[in-house]
């Protein structure tokens, strides 16, 4: 089966590998991709390919602790963040489009608060919403009972989990720290969000749980975006990829320049 992302290229970052990979003109558009937990660049692999199509440049990175990436001494959503901002500056790319699924969609968010001036589109796929405060907070404890592990078992799978844990492609170190904070109080983030002014494509499906729920509390957020119900399940961009790029394709062309945007 024929790969759309090369093979793997390599940065250090803070004396850590940070892996990535491309696809696409090296003088197109650049759109960055950001993975979910527990995986990796190549899940972006057929999407990858038909942005290339489009004549977009994709840079797919494995987020540390992930893929082929090197593992840290903790982990956190800053540190995240902090390396997709050293990779975008290692690569020059004083600005870009981000799709992010799941965790990544998180990430591209907060890339996008944080550094507004180097976020053009956002495309946040199926991504966790995190409480405003402590009030939010206990309601969403008391809709997703039981423990993170079970509850992230159940969305990503206990083979896929296992499987990557042995070959050293997932620190399952990372889980616990990344989990907790995305289901504690964010008044900052939510703060931070409603600034934002990037065109934004929110995609959920209709039954992944609270991640379906919330979308709409974050699209009331955050002025001007849209929000778009789209498949069934987590996995949309593998799952649903004609339906998927049908949706994202609109929003990224039109930050292009017709002259730019023909493959």
């Amino acid at each position: 089966m024929r790969n759309h992302l090369s093979a793997h290229h390599f940065a250090n970052i803070d004396g850590r590998r940070l892996a990535y990979r491309m696809a696409g003109r090296a003088d197109g558009s650049p759109v960055v991709l950001i993975h979910a937990m527990a995986s990796q660049s190549k899940s972006w692999d057929k999407t990858a390919g038909a942005l290339a199509r489009l004549g977009f440049r994709v840079i797919a990175p494995d987020l540390c602790g992930q893929g082929r990436s090197g593992w840290a001494d903790f982990y956190s959503l800053d540190r995240f963040e902090n390396d997709l901002i050293a990779l975008l500056n290692e690569l020059k790319l004083d600005r870009t489009d981000i799709v992010g699924h799941s965790q990544g969609g998180h990430l591209a968010l907060r890339i996008a608060a944080n550094f507004p001036h180097r976020v053009g589109r956002c495309v946040i796929e199926a991504t966790p919403v995190p409480p405003r405060d402590d009030e939010d907070a206990a309601n969403l404890r008391a809709q997703t009972a039981g423990p993170w592990w079970r509850r992230s078992l159940r969305t990503l799978g206990a083979g896929r989990i296992l499987r990557l844990a042995l070959l050293r492609q997932f620190d399952f170190r990372a889980a616990g720290p990344i989990l907790g904070e995305l289901r504690s109080p964010m008044p900052s983030w939510w703060h931070a969000v409603g600034a934002i002014r990037s065109p934004i494509l929110l995609l959920a499906s209709k039954n992944d749980g609270t991640i379906t729920e919330r979308t709409g509390l974050l699209s009331s957020r955050i002025a001007g975006s849209q929000s778009v119900a789209l498949g069934a399940g987590h996995h949309l961009h593998t799952k649903h990829l004609e339906a998927y790029m049908a949706a994202i394709t609109p929003l990224l062309l039109a930050g292009l320049s017709p002259s730019r945007s023909e493959p």
